[in-house]
């Protein structure tokens, strides 16, 4: 990997003393009093180095590791205005005006990166370019689960469905309620369209909370991802129909829903708790552990409705 500057389209010197203060902390045994070495040694704060050959007119770094070390040569280049040319990948300039500067051989290729954008993980990207992220298709509709990638329930995944054998780019990871199905691997298609609910006579939820009609009871139980909680999922109704199903929730995430903490306070009433006990395991709730609330929206007047429980 190079380092130069040019200006119209000859080798010109760097700041000597930018060079020292951005490789002299991480060079072993520290810089000469004045100049630099004909050769030295980095190692940086991550336990990376590299070999440095070269003067002003230009740096050679020869075996280096990637991490910490990229950010002290992205560090030179940002303090000299020179640019870093890694072994067989164009130059990166942080100015488009240099572009001219350039021998013509480089000019076309060069890549400009904002001074502010230039890190060491810039430079890797251009040494090891990573691949696109793969387009998943798009999941079905669930009325009753609508994010079911945020809550954590549905995760991509390259792997064929054990219930259909398709590869749908999507797997479903909650809860599943039956004795015959596999624990993991259906995809949310199977469940959609009830396909899994079918084979395996599974529901996805352990029950559903509420008079509701029986084609509710159906969407929700055989046709919705379900959720992971520390007890048996129950789902709420509210308005006489199934309600959203919004993600688990701590204390500090409720403190945007006050109707759904009036919910979670009646049902900690009828615990027969006294009031400063229900006050402290409302104020105890963890998103990410235990005591844990489950949020839902009705889907009818919008009212925000959570339960609560833990192992």
């Amino acid at each position: 990997m190079y380092v130069w500057r040019f200006v119209d389209e000859e080798p010109a010197p760097m700041d000597e003393s930018a060079i020292r203060d951005t490789l002299g902390p991480v060079t072993v045994g520290g810089m000469p009093p004045t100049g630099l070495p004909e050769s030295w040694d980095l190692e940086a704060e991550d336990g990376g180095g590299s070999e440095v050959y070269g003067d002003v007119l230009g740096l050679t770094f020869h075996r280096f590791s990637p991490g910490r070390i990229l950010d002290h040569v992205a560090a030179l280049v940002r303090r000299t205005g020179a640019g870093v040319m890694p072994l067989d990948c164009p130059m990166i300039i942080t100015s488009e005006a240099d572009r001219g500067h350039l021998p013509e051989s480089l000019r076309a290729e060069a890549v400009v990166v904002a001074p502010e954008a230039l890190t060491g993980q810039a430079i890797q990207l251009l040494i090891t370019p990573q691949p696109e992220p793969r387009r998943r298709p798009a999941l079905p509709s669930f009325p009753y689960h609508p994010s079911p990638v945020a809550t954590g329930s549905v995760t991509a995944s390259d792997d064929r469905c054990v219930c259909c054998g398709q590869e749908r780019g999507w797997v479903y990871t909650g809860p599943v309620y039956t004795a015959d199905a596999p624990d993991s691997g259906i995809c949310p298609h199977c469940i959609a369209f009830g396909k899994a609910a079918e084979r395996y006579g599974a529901t996805f939820a352990d029950g559903i909370e509420g008079d509701v009609p029986e084609d509710v009871v159906t969407a929700v139980l055989r046709h919705t991802p379900g959720f992971t909680a520390w007890q048996s999922s129950t789902w709420l109704t509210h308005c006489g129909d199934g309600a959203a199903f919004l993600g688990r929730a701590g204390a500090e995430e409720l403190q945007r829903y006050p109707d759904a903490v009036a919910d979670l306070r009646r049902r900690c009433a009828e615990w027969t708790w006294p009031p400063e006990e229900v006050e402290g395991f409302l104020g105890s709730l963890d998103k990410d552990d235990r005591p844990t609330a489950y949020l839902f929206r009705c889907r009818v007047c919008a009212t925000h409705l959570a339960y609560a429980d833990f192992t």
